[in-house]
This record gives C-alpha cells, sequence and structure tokens, in this order.
C-alpha cells in the first residue's frame, strides 16, 4: 500500500528538466526547471523568480463508421487524442511576466522562445534531468 501511495509523486518528480534561456542579443542567460507531471516551470532571471504552468497542445477526435456486406450491416465507433507537445506558459514573478511557447518531449526534452515584458526574446533549451 505505501509504494501505491508513493508512485505518483515518483512519476511527477520523475519528470524533470533543466531549463536554460538564452537571450538572443547577448547577455545574462536564465535558468531553471520543467516537470513534466505536474506541467510547472519556474525560471530565474535577473534575479527574479518565476513561476507558472503551462498548457501542452492535445487535439481529440471521434469517428463513426459503418460497413455494409450483402445483408450483414455492421457499426462501429473509435475515438483518438493525440499530443503535437506544443506548450504555452505565462510565468509570473512579483514584478512581471514571462510568455513561452516550446515544444517538450518527457523522454528527451525540448527548446522553445520566451519572451519577457520588454520584448527581449530568449531561446529555451529543456534538458532532461
Amino acid at each position: 500500500m505505501k509504494l501505491l501511495t508513493l508512485l505518483p509523486a515518483l512519476m511527477l518528480t520523475a519528470c524533470s528538466h533543466t531549463v536554460t534561456l538564452y537571450p538572443r542579443g547577448g547577455g545574462e542567460t536564465a535558468t531553471g526547471t520543467l516537470n513534466d507531471g505536474g506541467r510547472s516551470m519556474e525560471v530565474t532571471l535577473k534575479g527574479e523568480v518565476y513561476r507558472g504552468s503551462y498548457a501542452l497542445g492535445q487535439t481529440v477526435g471521434y469517428g463513426f463508421g459503418q460497413a455494409f456486406s450483402g445483408n450483414r450491416t455492421a457499426f462501429g465507433s473509435g475515438m483518438m487524442v493525440s499530443s503535437n507537445n506544443q506548450a504555452t506558459a505565462l510565468l509570473k514573478s512579483e514584478k512581471s511576466v514571462l510568455r513561452c511557447e516550446f515544444v517538450i518531449v518527457a523522454a528527451r526534452g525540448g527548446n522553445g522562445v520566451c519572451v519577457d515584458k520588454d520584448n527581449v526574446v530568449y531561446d529555451m533549451l529543456a534538458e532532461k534531468q
């Protein structure tokens, strides 16, 4: 029973990535973490800590089918759920916001772009811990 209680916690912590933001115009990089299980992200940029969650793009489809063969008729239905691994985050600090769009693959990491309140663009790299 203890293992069943511990398993969800292990699953959430096992999906962490180290995040690094590189400013396109040069300057100080930012670092942080991204957690797939909790879909949360935290970045320290210019002494400020930005925190928030991200939304992962998902597509859902549902279909119906009918087949005829002689005097027999068959009906069927199916559902498909897929993810395009595209994510969007709005991270907040006490004074500002950081907007990020990225692609994340749990087993490997990801990359994307973040923009701060002054429209400074950062290339984002997430590496599996």
